[in-house]
């Protein structure tokens, strides 16, 4: 099974990730691990990516396509993926149905008002990436002091939900039409985001 989580920050992404991933073996693909990964290797993908970083410029299409083929020739193409990757314009779009075969989009729905809330009080861990709702000052797990993310204001969070609205969702619109486009709920408590999920996927 193939899944690209689509969602407007706070929605909870980072929780049902790991929750799919570690109930049901789904492997996850995220662009900085998956740059991280290939880092490691003295590659021709890599080397291209370095002098594009190293020249300040940003990752074109034809190099995230590459991206994501080499984690899927690196993955079993039978396993279960959830693919952290948005597609935000037509181009983008076009992209991830070549490489990408018989995938569900799920958006994790969220009221602009709640979106707002939850991202001007989570913290997160830097170590980690992780995120964490409310004023937590410590990571239960690792008892990493967490911080305030610097663009968690009310300004940047505004244009932020903007450009979601105005680039993003008219693409994943475009996924309803195909009937690839699952909607899950996520102003509700953890656990029943985590079964409405599952519900849906027929996991």
């Amino acid at each position: 099974m193939k899944i690209i989580f689509v969602w407007i920050q706070g929605s909870g992404k980072w929780t049902q990730w790991k929750i799919l991933s570690e109930k049901y073996g789904f492997n996850i693909f995220e662009t900085g691990w998956a740059l991280r990964t290939i880092s490691k290797e003295e590659s021709e993908l890599w080397n291209r990516i370095r002098e594009t970083i190293n020249a300040w410029k940003l990752v074109d299409i034809k190099t995230i396509g590459d991206i994501i083929t080499d984690f899927l020739n690196k993955n079993n193409s039978d396993s279960n993926i959830i693919f952290d990757w948005i597609p935000r314009s037509k181009e983008q779009k076009n992209l991830t149905d070549s490489l990408i075969t018989d995938f569900k989009v799920i958006l994790f729905d969220l009221p602009k008002e709640e979106v707002t809330k939850r991202l001007l009080w989570r913290m997160y861990n830097p170590k980690t990436g992780e995120t964490f709702i409310s004023w937590t000052e410590v990571d239960p797990k690792t008892g990493d002091k967490l911080e305030k993310r610097k663009d968690d204001n009310e300004e940047a969070i505004k244009q932020r939900i903007e450009t979601f609205f105005e680039e993003t969702l008219p693409v994943v619109q475009e996924y309803e039409s195909e009937w690839k486009l699952i909607k899950i709920n996520a102003n509700q408590a953890i656990e029943k985001v985590t079964e409405e999920l599952i519900n849906k996927l027929g996991l």
